[in-house]
């Protein structure tokens, strides 16, 4: 990953302006709507901090979770958060680009901080483009001209191209914040290391993995690629095994697996699946089966002891293991031994061990994981490492020019 350079907040006047914020403040939600983890609030907290005693009023916007997920709700929880982190009062507002909310951020005073509703609950903020598209979106021409500067600190989501990430920096001065700019030259640092590398995917988001394989795989950025979660599950399918199990989550299977079966394919010896899952059977009993024995009706939760075991032995030796997404449902006590066995594992026999996302930095405070990175960006992380494009990143170098 090359070194990008950015203007940070060292380089801008913020004294008496108006700051958009774009931080990334996607938290792991519970089943029973909890915010599981604060590490990425108290990250955007540092940056907000540094803006309102540099005398700016601050408008926040973040994402939290995506349309169809569970975890697709509101912000209101995050500013609450928010305010105990950074001892000032975080409005919340109840919507993104009404009339109502640009009154108020008209209305904002030096010190003042608005938290916008997740920006996602917009239409155009889920579309991905080019910036120079984007920035034609209602979403931007309703919120650019009420601010002065914009400052991107919201690394995690740094890999999207999507309105609030790529259109501001070319209509205003903007700025990478503190979370941003320190994890770009982390980047950088860890893209240097050399020898043996290893990726650990797991977690839900299929389709992202299966880019970030495909390429790793191809530049020489992974040696050997290990699966579970949902990922796994599909290799698992695409090597020819039954899987009797409930794989509805798994949307788009029908081009998803081709894809796959290409990637086993590329990386032939390199790249590894579950032989053995954690099942959750009808009566509700777990049980470990074989990756050819899914009972019919059965649904996968977690990679099973062999599958720990084998993985295990693959990580010993490498010079760098970067790991994302959990190997089972993390939000359920009984499905998160392998996730939490495979971090133990990466601190004990990687030299460097990459932990990144919410899950996995949910589950190395757990396990009181010490000598790794980690981190709270899981796809940006993924994808510079893999030799990705950030576009978060590139339109922030392009503002500076």
């Amino acid at each position: 990953m090359r070194a990008r350079k950015v203007r940070t907040l060292d380089d801008v006047s913020l004294e008496g302006k108006k700051v958009f914020l774009r931080a990334d403040m996607n938290v792991p939600i519970g089943e029973n709507g909890e915010i599981m983890n604060i590490e990425k609030i108290k990250q955007a907290a540092k940056t907000l901090k540094e803006l309102i005693e540099r005398g700016a009023s601050v408008v926040v916007g973040t994402h939290q979770g995506r349309p169809g997920s569970a975890d697709f709700t509101s912000t209101e929880p995050h500013s609450k958060e928010l305010s105990k982190e950074i001892g000032v009062e975080v409005k919340y507002v109840d919507g993104v680009i009404s009339r109502e909310v640009r009154e108020e951020i008209a209305s904002l005073e030096e010190g003042q901080v608005l938290l916008l509703e997740n920006l996602r609950f917009i239409a155009e903020e889920n579309i991905e483009g080019d910036p120079k598209d984007l920035i034609k979106t209602h979403f931007v021409q309703r919120l650019a001209p009420l601010f002065e500067v914009y400052v991107n600190d919201a690394f995690q989501a740094a890999h999207r191209s999507q309105p609030s990430l790529v259109a501001f920096p070319y209509l205003m001065p903007s700025a990478a914040g503190r979370n941003m700019q320190r994890m770009i030259a982390e980047m950088s640092e860890i893209d240097a290391i050399k020898g043996r590398r290893i990726f650990i995917l797991g977690g839900a988001k299929v389709s992202d993995k299966l880019k970030v394989m495909v390429h790793a795989l191809r530049n020489g950025k992974a040696a050997e690629v290990l699966t579970g979660g949902l990922l796994g599950a599909l290799m698992a399918l695409a090597a020819g095994n039954k899987l009797n199990g409930d794989l509805r989550k798994l949307r788009d299977l029908d081009l998803l697996l081709p894809a796959a079966r290409e990637i086993l394919n590329i990386g032939v010896g390199r790249v590894f699946y579950p032989v053995d899952f954690v099942v959750k059977l009808k009566d509700g009993s777990l049980e470990d089966v074989p990756v050819y024995a899914v009972p019919e009706g059965a649904k996968i939760v977690d990679i099973g002891h062999g599958t720990i075991e084998i993985y295990k032995q693959r990580l010993k030796g490498a010079n760098l293991a970067v790991a994302n997404g959990p190997m089972g449902i993390f939000e359920r006590p009984e499905s998160r031994k392998g996730t939490l066995e495979i971090v133990k594992a990466m601190e004990k026999y990687a030299k460097e061990s990459v932990l990144c996302g919410g899950h996995l930095s949910t589950a190395a405070n757990m396990v009181g994981i010490r000598g790794s990175r980690v981190y709270t960006a899981g796809g940006a992380v993924l994808y510079g490492l893999a030799g990705l494009p950030l576009p978060a990143v590139d339109a922030l170098r392009e503002s500076r020019k």
